[in-house]
């Protein structure tokens, strides 16, 4: 009997070593994704594990457009409102249903914007798959998307602990790397991306013409996104669907094909590229027309404030939060000038 107690003693101690032990070490290991090459992912997953819990009154998910789109703190300064960019690059569906589990985990925001461009991407995308998986925290959400069935990277065990996938960086380990492997991830930018360098799209201006083209939703992203509609409905969160402005991966097309769906399911959809909200775009795109630069991304915060303020109504903020918030504008005004002073 003492024999069986000291095995599972033992067992268990090896265990919980064991799993510290890999836990610490892909810390060190896993690449930090804390600039804008790489597209500061780091920064915005695990900063919204540092905003207080039930603190923002909205969250805007999708993909990159939106980290480079939307200024939560520009929607903050006009209105007083909290959001955050809960958000990855080159997201596919199946992981836009894993963030929203786990941001309502922690969150319940008053309504969530969904970017839909990426409806009509179904390909796999393993670099941006880890750039999620490997920030997300140990938790239900995570488990269920590792192992979704839409997700066929064999390697799925290095999600939860990196340092499989990132052994072979030993020969290249810096400084930062231990640094930022237990770094304060808060971010006073709230999940945005921002950048102030400009490339000008000089591409078809009339891209939102209709040419008699036709670009369906394909089935096996329309299932996701009417799940996140049922996930919202369930947790009492109004669920809006957006397109920001984007003339090199939107078109006509794809704005009907979306109408019809929101249509049929009884989802708003706010097309951003059929609003005149003042989009120059040989000035407010950070790369030819794909993504806005902090000058694009202010026009839409403009516009979506004001549209928070005309059909929502948001509690006050305790003066903790406004305190805090407070001082995260002065920090966020800080990196916007020298952004612009880089350029």
């Amino acid at each position: 009997m003492e024999k069986g107690k000291d095995l599972i003693l033992t067992s268990l101690i090896t265990f919980i070593v064991t799993f510290v032990i890999l836990s610490c070490a892909s810390r060190v290991f896993i690449p930090k994704w804390i600039t804008h090459e790489d597209n500061m992912m780091s920064y915005i997953i695990k900063g919204f594990y540092e905003e207080d819990k039930n603190s923002l009154d909205v969250l805007f998910m999708g993909n990159s457009d939106v980290y480079r789109g939307i200024s939560p703190m520009e929607i903050y300064q006009k209105t007083g409102i909290t959001s955050y960019n809960f958000v990855s690059a080159g997201q596919r569906m199946w992981i836009a249903y894993t963030m929203l589990e786990e941001a309502l985990r922690l969150q319940k925001p008053k309504v969530i914007f969904f970017n839909v461009d990426e409806l009509f991407f179904t390909s796999q995308s393993d670099g941006a798959a880890h750039k999620v998986y490997d920030n997300l925290n140990w938790g239900l959400p995570k488990i269920k998307g590792v192992f979704d069935k839409n997700y066929e990277n064999k390697g799925k065990l290095s999600h939860f602990f990196p340092i499989f996938a990132y052994h072979n960086r030993y020969k290249d380990l810096t400084t930062d790397d231990f640094k930022y492997a237990f770094y304060d991830y808060s971010n006073p930018t709230k999940g945005m991306d921002l950048v102030a360098y400009q490339e000008p799209y000089t591409s078809d201006l009339d891209y939102m013409q209709n040419k008699n083209e036709e670009d369906p939703v394909p089935d096996k992203t329309k299932d996701y996104l009417l799940k996140m509609k049922d996930l919202c409905e369930k947790k009492g969160v109004e669920f809006v669907l957006v397109e920001l402005p984007s003339p090199d991966s939107w078109t006509y097309a794809r704005s009907l094909a979306v109408e019809v769906v929101a249509f049929e399911n009884d989802l708003t959809f706010i097309d951003l590229n059929k609003i005149d909200i003042g989009i120059d775009w040989s000035k407010d795109t950070s790369d030819g027309g794909d993504h806005l630069n902090i000058y694009g991304a202010e026009k839409v915060s403009s516009y979506l404030a004001s549209y928070l303020k005309d059909h929502f109504s948001f509690e006050k903020k305790s003066e903790k939060i406004k305190k805090q918030w407070d001082d995260d504008y002065q920090t966020y005004l800080k990196i916007k000038e020298k952004e612009i002073n880089a350029v």
